[in-house]
């Protein structure tokens, strides 16, 4: 049985829900799991901050980041001989340097690009590292040559009590903040039930649109919640032309959505009875979209975006090269 390493980021969890697809849907091979993400460094205290910040500026020393390598090469240092291949979600997260090592223990080093290359630089300067980069953006595989690989959804949906009320739970960064602003006037206005979650971030933004949360909820959770919701916000960032793990997640629990990323139209599940592409220019939600109720997707286009074809995918050539 071949082995095969992926690498993932613990963000809110969902890489727990990443490790149970390959252990689940790839019997054909043996899974080894690691995360590229770190428990977070604390401070000893002020002066070890302040040192830190006068090191960063004057010698490029940066303790935490000494701190994170240390950990990385831990792990890397447990790993087995070789690897028929090696599965690496967010790979700018990684130096060259734990990126050419890995190299060496596989002739599949694979990427995968779940977010838009213009928003991390550092992705293009490793592409020429990988023997392959799937991408959830469909103009960076266009552009780059990439192999095209959505998000996904798992989570089917169960009977609950749900609630008619606009429902969005994200990352809300500075460049996204006027869109919900603008979006919850206009609810507002038009007296609309909606209810926006994020956590606190570094910025500390605030909008009285906005529920701000002290912690991530983790992801299994997230999707317990989106599921008592009728009809779900996603609101793409500028540039973005892949669609996030939101639309996958509605339509997998048979919600709607309002998204004002268009690029959704050129999916085989797109209907605008279900899906309803806004624009900020000119925001309108007709009554109509709340008004009739969701029409089921054939189960066999559904089934292409579930996380057993995402893994499928992924393995399909390692087991029939």
């Amino acid at each position: 049985m071949k082995n095969i390493l992926v690498i993932a980021p613990t963000t809110a969890n969902i890489y727990q829900v990443i490790w149970e697809g390959f252990k689940n849907y790839a019997t054909e091979v043996h899974t080894d799991f690691m995360s590229n993400l770190f428990p977070r460094y604390k401070y000893k205290n002020k002066a070890e901050r302040v040192g830190n910040f006068l090191s960063k500026v004057f010698l490029n020393r940066n303790i935490k980041e000494i701190y994170y390598r240390k950990i990385m090469q831990k792990r890397l240092a447990i790993l087995k001989e070789e690897y028929a291949a090696i599965f690496v979600i967010r790979p700018d997260l990684l130096t060259d340097k734990e990126l050419t090592f890995l190299k060496s223990k596989t002739p599949n080093l694979i990427a995968y690009y779940w977010d838009t290359m213009d928003f991390y630089p550092r992705k293009k300067k490793i592409i020429h590292l990988f023997d392959k980069v799937y991408s959830f953006d469909i103009q960076d595989c266009k552009k780059y040559g990439f192999d095209r690989l959505t998000n996904f959804y798992y989570y089917e949906p169960l009977p609950v009590a749900i609630d008619k009320t606009v429902f969005c739970i994200s990352h809300i960064e500075k460049k996204r903040y006027p869109f919900f602003n603008q979006m919850g006037k206009f609810l507002d206005k038009n007296k609309i039930s909606y209810r926006f979650l994020t956590k606190q971030s570094k910025e500390k933004l605030r909008s009285p649109h906005i529920e701000y949360l002290k912690e991530s909820i983790p992801y299994a959770e997230m999707l317990k919640l989106l599921n008592h919701y009728e009809i779900i916000l996603d609101i793409a960032k500028p540039n973005q032309h892949g669609l996030s793990f939101r639309i996958f997640e509605s339509m997998g629990m048979n919600k709607k959505i309002i998204t004002n990323n268009r690029s959704v139209m050129e999916y085989d599940f797109y209907n605008p009875n279900n899906i309803l592409i806004i624009d900020f220019d000119n925001l309108e939600i007709p009554k109509s979209f709340f008004e009739t109720p969701f029409q089921p997707i054939d189960e066999a286009i559904k089934q292409k975006y579930h996380l057993r074809s995402f893994v499928q995918t992924v393995i399909g050539n390692l087991v029939n090269p």
